[in-house]
């Protein structure tokens, strides 16, 4: 029988992979996008070789994202192990399950800040070189 806290805890953690999935979609999707809509040049300092710049980052983005996604699925797998151990009294299997289920918790948080931070400096490097691209047509 299943408590309301462990439902609450299965909608929490199906949402979550919900999430992480679309954003995971959502960066491919925008590298795609940036990949056959931006304009190229020589590298230098000019906007072209920011919108490559802005591309690699999301690129990184996507690692990160598609990194979180796999490790997630590593503590559930983890955290089956552990609860295993824990049910047959095997406290090897119950130690080594709780520690990597613990480790692969880590660092998904830890891919998770990198991928937001990511995405956020992509949308910024974006916007700059829209807007210097704007002011070198004017200019």
């Amino acid at each position: 029988m299943s408590t309301p806290s462990n439902e609450m805890h299965k909608q929490y953690l199906d949402a979550n992979s919900k999430a992480d999935h679309f954003l995971l979609g959502a960066i491919v999707a925008a590298c795609a996008y940036l990949a056959q809509s931006n304009p190229y040049a020589p590298l230098g300092m000019n906007p072209q070789t920011l919108f490559l710049i802005d591309l690699i980052v999301l690129g990184l983005a996507a690692f990160f994202a598609y990194r979180r996604v796999e490790n997630a699925v590593q503590v559930i797998k983890y955290n089956a192990m552990f609860l295993e151990g824990f049910e047959n009294r095997n406290e090897a299997k119950f130690l080594e399950g709780r520690r990597l289920a613990n480790d692969y918790a880590e660092s998904t948080i830890l891919h998770r800040h990198v991928r937001n931070s990511l995405i956020a400096l992509g949308f910024v490097l974006y916007v700059t070189a829209k807007i210097w691209m704007a002011y070198k047509l004017v200019g």
